[in-house]
């Protein structure tokens, strides 16, 4: 998997990845600030199927896991990734 620069647009509640000239993001609510509410991805069809999801994804949780927030995930993608890898479960 390439690692691109991912950033987190708290202002906007969410984390943002360019690609190849497209955005792709994550979008989440904070419940409060302990639990966020990852509410929804979003890949370009350009770039489906590259892992581009997957590594925003790794990335969110990732910072979740380092500032201690649990997540609750609505979006269909962060569901099924939490049932896929176990190691991610904490967050939950």
């Amino acid at each position: 998997m390439n690692h691109h620069q991912i950033i987190h647009n708290s202002t906007g509640h969410r984390f943002e990845l360019v690609v190849e000239g497209s955005m792709a993001v994550l979008t989440y609510e904070p419940h409060t600030e302990e639990k966020w509410i990852l509410n929804h991805t979003y890949v370009p069809d350009q770039l489906k199927g590259k892992g581009i999801g997957s590594e925003l994804l790794q990335f969110a949780l990732a910072y979740c896991r380092q500032n201690q927030i649990k997540v609750v995930p609505e979006c269909s993608f962060v569901s099924a990734y939490f049932r896929r890898y176990p190691q991610w479960q904490d967050l939950l």
